[in-house]
This record gives C-alpha cells, structure tokens and sequence, in this order.
C-alpha cells in the first residue's frame, strides 16, 4: 500500500515539526529516513538528491557531523543512480573522498561501493578509496554486517550487468535475494529489481523458449514496475515500458515491440533519464541485430553511445562501439546534444 506509506509518512512530518518540545536532530534523522524509504516511489532521485543536500547543510549548522556527512553521500548515490552526469559525481568523490575515509570507516565502506560503479561506467578510478578499499572491505566482509553485504551483492550486479557479463550479474542478483535487508526499500533496491529483470528476459532468450523461470522472473519485475508507476510515471514510466518491450520481444509479441522500445525512449528523454535513453537505445538496436536490420541497429548503437557518454559512462560507450565495429565523428555528438533531448544535467 504505497499511498497508506506516503499517507502516514506526511503524518510524521508534522506530527514532529509541530511538537512543541521537537528536537532539531531527530527531525532532521527522520526527514532523511522518510526521503530515502518512501519517496523514492514518488520523486525522482535527483529531487531527493536536492533535499538531502539541504538536510547536509542544516545537520552542518548544529555540528552534526555523522549525520551530515551520510546525507551528504546519499544525496551523491542518489545522483549516481538517478543519472547525473558522471563526471561531476566523480569530481565530487575525488575531492572529498579522503577526508571521508579519514573521517568515517563506515560511510566509506559504503562509498566504495560507489566508487566501483563508477569505475565500470567512466573507466576511472578514485586513488582515496583504491589504496585501502579492499582491506576495508574484506574486513566489513568477514563481520557479515547484512546491511553491507545487501549493497554489495547488488553493486556486483550492476558493476557485471556493465560489463556485460550477465551470467555473474544474475549470480549476484539471486545473492541479494538471501539477504534479510532484501525487502527494505532503498534507491539501489529498485534498480535491483530493474536490472534484474532486464537480466531475466536477456537470459531467457538465450537459453531458449524452455527456460520459464527466467520468463516469468522478468514479468513479475515488469508488473512490479507497472504498479510503481501508477506512483511516479516521472520514476517508473520508462522502465516499466522499457521491460514490458523486453517481455514482449521475449514472448514473440512484435507487433508491440518496437513501439514499446520507443515509447520507452520517449519517456526517458521527456522525463531527463539520460542513462536510461542510452540504454533503450541499445536495447532496441540489440532487437533489431537480433532480426537482421544492420542499418537500424547501427542507428541505435550510434545513438546509445551519444547518450551514454553525454551521461558520463565513457566505458561504457567505448565498449559498445568496439563490440559493434561503429566509428563516430564528432558532429554527431554535436548533432545530438542540441536535439530534443530534455535533460537538465547535460
């Protein structure tokens, strides 16, 4: 019941800003729990981003430091998923990563995480964070801190899904589902159940019609993201039509399709999604290779590299053109930028 969540999470909100006696840190702790566990299925990530970049200010203002600093990150992780522009995200970590990490081993075990998406999507690395990283890590590792290892198992799937190696995505994928903090929701939670129904119906087909686990995994993600929807088409729009044209192109519906691709496409670039244009795009063009329209899926392929480096994802758009022989002139990173995309962080 999404709408009783958000109901009585309003309810919270005045109930501690009109208390005659309210205390400025709790309000300001439950202010940040309530943004980044029962909005994120009714604003957009980069509006939770702005807020919790305030809530870092005024926890700044009455020196609490802890506090600040993990709304500071959160509102960074939120920018990372929501599809900020990379390069700004990993200026960010390379200017305070380090007093971070000299600050607060447990935020930064959780900053690594982060770090290491970014790497996979720009190909660069943050020195801070890969000097002690893996120590750091193996240690949180060994305690079976739950909470950590749910974020982790699901930074390992989208740092394979990247990479393109899907079998050890959906390995880490099914990992995260054993975790007792599986059913909490967080921003990374979502994206989770994206991926891993675009993992899904990706390995379906490549298996072959028999496999109906895989079939009904990736349809069971797509109605979870068509009731999300119903909260936040600024959201869930895209990704929603974007595995509904995965499902179809599964099932052998074609008729629906490439309309569902564009529609897609549509969505994303009208709601600012450019990390998730890029990828409709490459879906669509890995349809349309898979039926023999070179001259489309070329097409495709071109604008999926456009977008993923106008986002950031350097690596990501390198990888794609090596694997599909595209050689691109400037003028169309040109052409593109100025065209109909809506994005306000390009």
């Amino acid at each position: 019941d999404y709408s009783g969540g958000k109901y009585w999470s309003d309810v919270a909100r005045k109930i501690i800003k009109s208390h005659p006696k309210k205390n400025k840190v709790s309000e300001l702790r439950t202010e940040v729990l309530l943004h980044v566990s029962i909005d994120i299925y009714f604003m957009p990530p980069r509006d939770i981003s702005s807020i919790l970049m305030n809530c870092y200010h005024d926890a700044m203002k009455i020196g609490q430091v802890d506090s600040a600093l993990i709304s500071l990150f959160l509102a960074w992780r939120f920018r990372l998923l929501g599809g900020h522009n990379l390069s700004m995200i990993l200026q960010f970590f390379k200017d305070r990563g380090k007093l971070t990490a000299n600050h607060s081993k447990f935020i930064t075990t959780f900053v690594i995480l982060d770090a290491m998406l970014l790497k996979e999507l720009t190909g660069q690395s943050i020195d801070c964070f890969s000097v002690f990283g893996d120590s750091l890590c193996n240690g949180v590792e060994s305690s079976h801190d739950e909470r950590w290892l749910h974020n982790l198992y699901i930074y390992k799937m989208l740092t394979a899904y990247w990479r393109g190696d899907y079998m050890a995505a959906d390995d880490h994928f099914h990992a995260t589902l054993t975790c007792p903090t599986a059913k909490m929701p967080q921003i990374h939670s979502i994206y989770h159940t994206f991926f891993g129904g675009l993992l899904a119906l990706h390995l379906h087909r490549q298996v072959g019609s028999n496999d109906d686990q895989r079939l009904n995994q990736g349809r069971q993600m797509m109605e979870k993201f068509e009731t999300w929807a119903q909260n936040s088409l600024p959201v869930f729009e895209n990704k929603w039509l974007l595995l509904k044209a995965e499902y179809c192109a599964s099932v052998g519906e074609h008729e629906n399709t490439q309309l569902l691709y564009k529609a897609s496409i549509k969505s994303a670039q009208d709601h600012g999604n450019i990390h998730e244009l890029a990828l409709a795009f490459e879906l669509l063009g890995n349809y349309y290779c898979y039926h023999g329209h070179d001259v489309d899926s070329n097409e495709c392929f071109r604008k999926a590299c456009v977008y993923y480096k106008q986002w950031g994802a350097t690596a990501v758009a390198e990888k794609l053109m090596r694997k599909h022989g595209l050689r691109m002139e400037p003028e169309a990173f040109s052409e593109l930028r100025l065209g109909k995309s809506k994005n306000p962080r390009q």
